[in-house]
């Protein structure tokens, strides 16, 4: 049943029109959220412009042209920015998870993962010694990944 849900899931994530790329943003619970514990709110910014804020357990997605695009997370007691940029190409469907950057032991990074729910592939930063500053990272989802964790956080 699971692999019927998937291609759905992804077929609704196409962007209108192929001029577009649909970029979602979102949130995992981790443990933190699934027992109703709160996180800062991170605000994403796309080419210096706010796109909208996730909160533990949400997401958020936004259509934007082709071409490099400069994504930066922002929260209000961090001390910078993290950023990154990524080529965005028209007709397909990115997919950014948001969470506790890695870099520490390994430990402390799954730790990390497991609590504040930042899964995915993290994206390597624009400028590491801001991203070490960071209150959040960005992670990358492969399609089907993404998909299905937004179909994971539409459902109670």
């Amino acid at each position: 049943m699971a692999p019927a849900k998937q291609p759905a899931a992804q077929a609704k994530a196409r962007p209108a029109g192929s001029r577009n790329a649909r970029l979602f943003f979102l949130r995992e619970k981790g443990i933190l959220g699934a027992m109703g514990g709160l996180a800062a709110s991170t605000e994403i910014l796309i080419d210096g412009k706010s796109a909208g804020k996730v909160e533990m357990g949400t997401f958020f997605v936004v259509d934007r042209p082709p071409g490099l695009t400069k994504i930066a997370t922002h929260m209000k007691l961090a001390m910078a920015d993290y950023e990154i940029e990524v080529p965005i190409e028209a007709g397909k469907t990115y997919y950014f998870g948001v969470g506790t950057r890695r870099g520490g032991a390994p430990v402390q990074d799954l730790l990390n993962q497991a609590v504040a729910g930042s899964s995915g592939e993290q994206i390597r930063s624009s400028s590491p010694f801001k991203a070490s500053f960071a209150g959040a990272g960005l992670f990358r989802f492969e399609p089907a990944a993404g998909a299905a964790a937004i179909e994971k956080l539409k459902t109670p």
